[in-house]
């Protein structure tokens, strides 16, 4: 038996090197040669590897290797510099790639669930290969770059968070008591996780004081192996538990000591991962499934041009081609989304998830490598085909909203109170989670016999949800009258003028929120229901066009940033140039 995981081990090695050399010969990234060879040796194919509990092994090890090292870029500090633009930019893409997967697969006849799921796997573009890709074309250094890493990074978090949720979900089942325990257990990780931040730092550096660097590896290893554990105890993935230990050992100031020693190990379990991932395609389960995987594909593009390409040009001011290459940078499926296929399959929807997943990840891979360096021509063709002025229409919104998140990432005193009394209303909404929470136990616990008690706890708790909601409410008028001041430029003048802009551009981001991420609650409705979310876009284009001109009339009167018209200055869609043009 031990002979036999041993040779299935060394072949598994020897194509991770068969693998590396054509993926070099056809100047393609490692994993796109490994994906492919794992396609080819896995028991789905040749069968040359068919131990398949090595195979889970290895994509177990893969993925907390992987998502470690993926923490080992989240410290604490760096995610605190994350802009507004990169959080604005990072919901809005993954919910219109969201909706747009939804509704075509829902009107075209598919499982709604189904719809959900796929949704959600490919709304999320993969940081490992998108960034090895890149540095291999010499494009990594581009204007463009910065952002796009920021907002990977909130994909990053967001996959997470889907996966905890659906780490603890299950087929059926009490909802409200599903969130009870993601609940205590979240609560639970978040408190031992700042507990280690805290003592990481001078434990990590009494240990390398008393040791040599040589146990820098165990270290970082340790530290990964141990949230791991404790994250499969609290009911998660072990890799959810990596990717917070990466954070941890982020924070430290011996952060690059321990990504250096730890590379080889992560280099031979990574390769592992993705030739792992390769063999899990089952050629025969995606044949009946061509038509839905071309319509994924054709999805993937449609929803990357309009998630990446229209709201880097709204929110970041890019120029065409920068819009191009952002969003063909940005077509590569996310290896999380195979994380979430394997903790799909619960749900029995049919098809086989997880070879559909690592399929896509490999024709979206390959796709973005083959295609990334004609983004200069497939901007070219666009100018010839969209007309001049119709390009030029929003400019005045594009740079009222970059005005708007430059202002909110610069450092001055109206920015930090305003992040300030954020931090407190998320405070704010947890307690009254945790009263909930409370209030629910204390209530079952208690006899019936006992009402008076009961009717207590009942008035208590009511009273402190009410107090709260109070507090939360002020903090957010609070959090508006800041917003407002800043985006007036401190000129009393303008506080009218820009509440009526600032109060149109809140109601509209509300509702396009609430849109893109509608089918989470349309799942379960009838079908002629997903009407609403489409009456919601025509009502939110209305206002668009309105507030279009209301910022274009304010801006033309200089009443808004004297610096306006120099805001060219400010945001890389004005920078002519950049690595790789």
């Amino acid at each position: 038996m031990l002979g036999e995981e041993l040779i299935s081990l060394g072949v598994l090695f020897l194509f991770v090197l068969i693998g590396g050399i054509i993926a070099a010969r056809v100047k393609q990234p490692i994993g796109i040669g490994l994906l492919l060879v794992g396609a080819l040796i896995g028991p789905h194919t040749l069968n040359l590897v068919h131990d398949q509990q090595l195979i889970d092994l290895m994509i177990d090890f893969g993925a907390i290797l992987l998502l470690f090292v993926i923490g080992l870029e989240f410290a604490v500090s760096k995610l605190l510099k994350i802009g507004a633009k990169a959080v604005v930019f990072g919901l809005l893409k993954t919910g219109i790639t969201f909706f747009i997967t939804y509704q075509v697969l829902t009107w075209i006849g598919f499982n709604p669930h189904l719809g959900i799921i796929l949704g959600i796997i490919l709304s999320f573009s993969s940081t490992v290969v998108i960034v090895k890709i890149l540095e291999s074309k010499n494009l990594y250094n581009r204007q463009e770059m910065p952002l796009l890493i920021g907002v990977l990074f909130i994909e990053d978090i967001l996959a997470v968070i889907v996966l905890t949720f659906l780490t603890k979900s299950s087929g059926g089942g009490d909802i409200l008591n599903m969130f009870e325990q993601i609940f205590i257990s979240v609560s639970v990780l978040i408190l031992i996780y700042i507990v280690m931040l805290r003592i990481a730092e001078p434990v990590i550096s009494w240990l390398l004081k008393n040791s040599s660097d040589d146990l820098a590896p165990f270290m970082a290893l340790g530290t990964c192996v141990g949230f791991s554990c404790l994250s499969g105890a609290l009911g998660f993935t072990p890799a959810t538990g990596a990717f917070l230990a990466g954070s941890i050992v982020a924070s430290c100031p011996h952060v690059n000591l321990f990504k250096y020693s730890i590379k080889p190990y992560t280099e031979v379990f990574t390769s592992l991962f993705f030739i792992s991932v390769g063999m899990m395609v089952n050629f025969a389960n995606l044949k009946p499934l061509l038509p839905l995987i071309f319509t994924i594909f054709l999805l993937v593009l449609v929803s990357r041009f309009i998630g990446v390409g229209l709201i880097s040009s709204i929110i970041a001011n890019f120029r065409k081609d920068q819009m191009v290459f952002s969003s063909m940078a940005a077509l590569s499926v996310s290896e999380f989304s195979l994380l979430i296929a394997q903790h799909s399959m619960k749900f029995n929807l049919g098809i086989d998830l997880v070879s559909l997943t690592a399929f896509t990840i490999f024709i979206t891979s390959l796709f973005m490598s083959l295609t990334i360096t004609h983004y200069n021509r497939i901007s070219s063709m666009l100018d010839s085909r969209v007309p001049k002025d119709w390009s030029n229409k929003p400019k005045s919104l594009s740079k009222y909203i970059n005005i708007m998140l430059h202002e909110l990432d610069t450092e001055n005193s109206n920015t930090r109170t305003f992040k300030k009394i954020f931090v407190n209303s998320i405070a704010y909404v947890i307690a009254i989670l945790l009263v909930l929470l409370v209030w629910k136990k204390l209530v079952y616990a208690l006899p019936a016999e006992k009402f008076l008690l009961v009717y207590t706890i009942h008035a208590a708790s009511l009273t402190f949800i009410f107090y709260i909601s109070f507090l939360l409410y002020r903090k957010l008028k609070k959090m508006y009258n800041i917003l407002n001041v800043i985006l007036s430029n401190n000129y009393a003048y303008n506080l009218k003028r820009s509440a009526k802009i600032l109060n149109i551009l809140l109601l509209v981001i509300t509702l396009f929120l609430v849109t893109i991420y509608s089918p989470f609650m349309l799942v379960s409705a009838p079908l002629w229901l997903n009407i609403l979310p489409f009456m919601l876009l025509i009502f939110i284009i209305i206002k668009l066009v309105k507030i279009v001109g209301v910022i274009d009339d304010f801006n033309s009167k200089r009443s808004i940033f004297p610096e306006y018209k120099k805001s060219e200055t400010f945001f890389p869609g004005n920078i002519k140039g950049g690595s790789g043009e």
